[in-house]
């Protein structure tokens, strides 16, 4: 008997389900092969931890965590191993709870549980896994992203919850403010040029992409798109995965989507020097491309392109606009009560372009709904930054970068205006404003 028949054989070992004659040559195999002797300890070990978590206990603390994750709104899960016990958290609106104790031993069969669920190999325990699920709950389909990598005290796992309803958002659902959702439009209108959305990682960006690949995505356009991973499948558009271990990445793809004779493309991320000039390739010679960046705002975008090596003409000659955006946690409307605002925070309002401060703002106090939080859900505001004719001049010419952003800087409005205005109209707690958009770099 060979290994490879060897390892085949293992689990029906295990189990018990081999006849005489097979057992004897695998018996005799594993005398004479300490590898596969090695791994039969291994799988001895995997197979207690498997029948732990097809047991009820294992089962059934993974559906409440998947139910109630999907009950509070929550857009990850985190189980997170500790010296003593393991905890699962949930993050609501873009903050994390802990929800749920366990004991530390059902660590292993609730992770082995959340394996077989994702279809990812379940004796795997030393490298990083990356899988999918999906769950119906309350006659309702529900995709999971689930990433696990082994950790000091076990495996930590995160599985996010993928919102489908993102697929029916459109630009009003997005861009809650009219002269903001112009300036957006009137980008997606144009037949080619690049349109990057920036932000940190959790701002929203990707529902963001969707959202204007749907206002594209028309019968008289080829839309294509390159995502690590695709989150969502849409219709009408051919999407494509990357996969680095077949060397399929977003530069490759580029390339090869350009041979498709695409009119709308998304690529998913900006992430090194090939796939910018790609992109950018893509942008001058006729394409409408969407993609995302990150940076702090949108006048930043232009440097960081510069930094990554792209020329500078290259630059003025591609990007048409660059939408930044925050995600900011809305004032429960259950508790919301009206306040004076204090000095300070009338001070702010007046800075971020609000000629007639209020005499109250909205805040919440906390309730049953809301879980005590006063928040409940999430806006995006944003800020948009369109390439006239006199900032390309000035991006492709000899121009400090310092007095280019300073340039930009003046004209466009500001993040921080379109949250104002979120504040006055009392959707949004003006503490919770000036904490998101508090490190927002200032051009003055």
């Amino acid at each position: 008997m060979k290994c490879n028949e060897c390892r085949e054989l293992m689990v029906a070992y295990l189990k018990q389900e081999l006849d005489e004659n097979q057992v004897g040559q695998f018996e005799e195999h594993i005398a004479q092969c300490t590898d596969c002797q090695t791994e039969l300890e291994g799988a001895r070990k995997v197979a207690v931890v498997l029948d732990q978590a097809d047991e009820e206990p294992a089962v059934r603390i993974a559906n409440k965590m998947l139910e109630t994750a999907i009950d509070r709104r929550a857009s990850d899960i985190h189980i997170q191993p500790m010296p003593d016990k393991t905890v699962i958290r949930y993050r609501i609106d873009g903050v994390l709870d802990d929800a749920i104790i366990i004991p530390r031993y059902m660590l292993d069969p609730l992770v082995a549980r959340v394996k077989m669920m994702a279809d990812m190999a379940l004796s795997e325990n030393r490298m990083p896994q990356d899988g999918r699920m999906h769950v119906r709950h309350e006659d309702k389909d529900y995709d999971l992203r689930v990433s696990i990598v082994p950790a000091l005290l076990g495996e930590s796992v995160v599985i996010r919850i993928l919102d489908k309803a993102a697929l029916t958002m459109g630009l009003d659902d997005i861009f809650k403010h009219e002269d903001v959702r112009a300036q957006v439009e009137q980008l997606l209108a144009s037949p080619s040029g690049l349109l990057c959305c920036t932000g940190p990682t959790g701002s929203g960006k990707t529902t963001t992409l969707y959202a204007m690949l749907q206002h594209v995505n028309r019968r008289e356009n080829n839309v294509m798109s390159v995502e690590d991973p695709v989150e969502f499948q849409i219709d009408g558009v051919t999407q494509i995965r990357v996969d680095q271990q077949a060397g399929l990445n977003f530069a490759t793809a580029m390339r090869h989507i350009l041979r498709q004779d695409p009119d709308v493309i998304l690529c998913g991320e900006i992430r090194d020097m090939n796939t910018l000039q790609t992109v950018v390739q893509a942008a001058l010679t006729g394409h409408l491309v969407l993609t995302t960046l990150h940076t702090n705002d949108a006048i930043k975008a232009i440097s960081r392109m510069i930094d990554i090596g792209l020329e500078r003409f290259l630059v003025a000659g591609s990007v048409t606009g660059i939408i930044a955006q925050r995600l900011l946690r809305k004032v429960c409307h259950d508790c919301a009560e009206e306040r004076a605002p204090t000095d300070a925070e009338a001070q702010w309002l007046r800075e971020s372009g609000v000629v007639d401060v209020p005499a109250t703002v909205k805040s919440g106090k906390g309730c049953g709904n809301c879980r005590g939080t006063g928040t409940r859900g999430r806006t995006a505001c944003h800020e948009v930054l369109m390439i006239t004719p006199e900032l390309r001049e000035a991006i492709a010419g000899d121009m400090e970068l310092r007095d280019v952003e300073g340039l930009a800087a003046e004209k466009m409005v500001p993040m921080r205006h379109d949250a104002a205005r979120m504040v006055v109209e009392g959707s949004v707690d003006i503490t919770e404003a000036i904490r998101v958009l508090a490190f927002m770099p200032s051009y003055e």
